[in-house]
This record gives structure tokens, C-alpha cells and sequence, in this order.
């Protein structure tokens, strides 16, 4: 069987293999500045690829806590293979992945699904297109907008009610 699997597309994703010499626990931030694709480590494919990611604090308290107990090794790697190497997509899939949707009780959902996720739920929230774009390294807000365009509301009753209550300064709007 190979190394990699082409429904997941290590390049230009958020995936463990990226999180490499990576993580800024007093920023709460990932630093993705290269991906780890076919044996070898990468640039990022574009500028806006090489981006700095927002981590909840629950998730930097986990992955430093995970990193202490890793083996250290050269690379300084978030995520390794036993031996202190570079997780091979597939593998973390298989290995790690695979199995704690299965000790969780949730149904098998392709990896890649989590990005979709993440950037839907940003969404919902109703945060800034351009923080998104920024998140998931699109090249423009853009090239966000037609992904999950089809997510947003075509009308927001709340959105001209707050204009009302600018414009003229009281909050006349019974919403």
C-alpha cells in the first residue's frame, strides 16, 4: 500500500504534517513555514500559505503538553512517526486519525472535511472573511468567497437594524 493517500491533499492544508517546529504556545499560534509531502519537507506554495494560525488556549495547553512527552529529535517536530520522524499523511490517518473518530463514536469523515469545518464554523460565527482567508492561507478573500460563499446569509435584518442605530445614533430598531 502506499504512503499517501489522494483524497488527502497534503499541500496547501493544515494537516499534522505541517506542524512542524511550529508551535507558539505564548501566542497561542501555529507557524506554518513548510509542509512535509512525499518524504521531504516543502516551502509553502504561496506567501499567504506561510501564515500564522489562532489556537483556542484548550488546544495549545494539549499540543505542548503533547510535545513534552514526545521524543525530541533534530527536527523538533509536534507530531512524529515511533521512530522521530515526519508523520506520512496516510499513516496519521490510518494510525491516529481513523482510530480516535472510532473511540469517540464519530462516523469516519475525511480528514481534509476538518478545514472545511473549521472555516464553516468561522463562518457561522460571523467572523471577517479576511481573518478566514488569513486562517486557511487562501491567496485572496476571494478565492474563500467561492468555497463557502454558498454559507452566508443573503439577508440580515440584524445588519440594517445596527446601520439604523449608527445613522442616527439611538437604538430605534426593535430587533
Amino acid at each position: 500500500m502506499a504512503d499517501y493517500n489522494e483524497d488527502i491533499e497534503p499541500i496547501h492544508e493544515l494537516q499534522a504534517n505541517e506542524l512542524q517546529h511550529a508551535l507558539d504556545a505564548t501566542r497561542e499560534q501555529i507557524h506554518v513555514k513548510r509542509t512535509f509531502n512525499h518524504g521531504r519537507f516543502f516551502e509553502p506554495k504561496t506567501k499567504q500559505a506561510a501564515r500564522n494560525i489562532d489556537l483556542s488556549p484548550i488546544l495549545v495547553k494539549a499540543l505542548a503538553a503533547w510535545k513534552l512527552k514526545s521524543a525530541s529529535q533534530e527536527e523538533d517536530l509536534v507530531f512524529q512517526s515511533e521512530t522521530g520522524t515526519p508523520l506520512r499523511c496516510f499513516n496519521m490517518v490510518r494510525r491516529h486519525y481513523a482510530p480516535a473518530l472510532k473511540k469517540a463514536g464519530i462516523p469516519h469523515i475525511k480528514f481534509h472535511a476538518l478545514r472545511h469545518t473549521y472555516a464553516s464554523l468561522l463562518i457561522e460565527q460571523k467572523e471577517n472573511i479576511k481573518y478566514i482567508q488569513n486562517q486557511l492561507g487562501h491567496s485572496s478573500p476571494n478565492v474563500t468567497l467561492s468555497v463557502y460563499a454558498h454559507l452566508m446569509k443573503d439577508e440580515n435584518q440584524d445588519a440594517v437594524c445596527r446601520l439604523e442605530d449608527n445613522i442616527f445614533g439611538k437604538h430605534i430598531c426593535l430587533r
